[in-house]
């Protein structure tokens, strides 16, 4: 007798159909915190790489001036020398012009030296 109850609850169960339960996802959190933290360091990884190329970039910008600051002098250098050579300029005035146009060369290849 008992084992007919049973099988007849069972076949109740049956016809009824089956019934889910909605159990909570107990993992969703921690895969939303994951994929904000993967996320964050992507942005920052990005980032940190965007102000080292603007750093670089400046870099290279004001190496670049410095050497055509450099050119400049090498050229007022010349000019200088050609005056001298024609007469169109006084001696003292050579020497004076020649020891500032040298200072500045030096102060120049320096910074120059310094920003390789």
């Amino acid at each position: 007798m008992l084992l007919l109850l049973l099988v007849l609850q069972d076949a109740r169960a049956q016809d009824a159909g089956a019934q889910t339960a909605d159990v909570p996802n107990a993992m969703g959190a921690h895969t939303w915190f994951i994929i904000i933290a993967v996320g964050a360091f992507l942005l920052w990884s990005i980032s940190y790489s965007l102000q080292l190329h603007k750093e670089a970039m400046a870099r290279k910008k004001g190496r670049d001036e410095l050497v055509r600051h450099k050119e400049e002098l090498l050229d007022q250098i010349a000019d200088l020398e050609a005056q001298k050579e024609s007469g169109a300029i006084a001696e003292k005035r050579y020497k004076h012009d020649m020891n500032d146009l040298k200072l500045r060369l030096a102060k120049a290849l320096e910074r120059l030296g310094t920003k390789v």
